[in-house]
């Protein structure tokens, strides 16, 4: 089954910036690779071609399944939680991708 990948945009005000890469890089992606069946994590901030979202989460998952029970699960509803009660004024999209080559 092809790999999946989870991708989060986001935006942060300026002065929330340093505590949110903080919060990411220290809880956030650690806390979703918990879920059996995420592969990885990664992190980058735009630096072109990007005029809304300063940063993007790219998560690879083992397949489509296992994508769907992580939507689905309470492990996720805990993360989005955590994300919305320490960062309400961000703004975000999802977007998910499944592996069509090689």
């Amino acid at each position: 089954m092809p790999t999946i990948l989870f991708i989060v945009k986001a935006t942060i005000p300026k002065d929330k910036e340093e505590a949110f890469n903080r919060w990411y890089d220290e809880e956030h992606c650690s806390d979703l690779l918990q879920f059996r069946g995420a592969v990885s994590a990664r992190r980058y901030r735009a630096i072109m071609g990007e005029d809304k979202y300063q940063y993007i989460a790219v998560y690879e998952i083992r397949d489509e399944p296992t994508f769907r029970r992580l939507m689905e699960s309470d492990h996720m509803k805990k993360l989005r939680a955590e994300y919305d009660a320490h960062f309400p004024d961000s703004e975000r999209a999802r977007f998910a991708y499944e592996q069509v080559w090689p």
